[in-house]
């Protein structure tokens, strides 16, 4: 990974075999099997075909899936963060995966980890400097 190797005083990944797999399990359950669903040409294809009730279905369907594995994968594992009390991996791709399922009106009191971990996130600058309103070009 690009970023581990330029800034390996900041790793990603802990140290912990455990720890590293859940990081990679998470990861893996946001890129594989929730983006992909709720990707934009994805949606507004669903909306183009289906209306617009079924797009934002769609989404919540898989976001829902989706958070229901992370909630179940990560349980008795998180800590201040998904996988212990330092920023990792699995954060990185938590929190904008958070955002986008309160962007697609999914209620976050279904998946009390995701929640607590978005309370978390809020309080990190990196976080919030990243969002997408905070982005030029998106």
């Amino acid at each position: 990974m690009y970023l581990e190797e330029k800034y390996p005083e900041n790793p990603l990944l802990p140290q912990d075999l455990q720890k590293r797999a859940l990081n990679y399990q998470a990861a893996n359950i946001v890129a594989s099997n929730i983006q992909p669903f709720q990707n934009l040409a994805v949606v507004n294809y669903i909306e183009e075909k289906l209306g617009a009730d079924e797009r934002l279905s769609w989404a919540q369907h898989h976001i829902r899936k989706g958070l229901v594995a992370l909630e179940k994968l990560l349980e008795g594992h998180a800590s201040k963060y998904a996988t212990g009390d330092e920023v990792a991996l699995a954060d990185l791709f938590l929190a904008p995966q958070i955002g986008s399922a309160k962007r697609f009106n999914l209620d976050l009191a279904d998946f009390p980890l995701m929640k607590r971990l978005n309370d978390a996130y809020s309080e990190v600058p990196a976080f919030q400097n990243a969002i997408p309103g905070k982005q030029p070009d998106a």
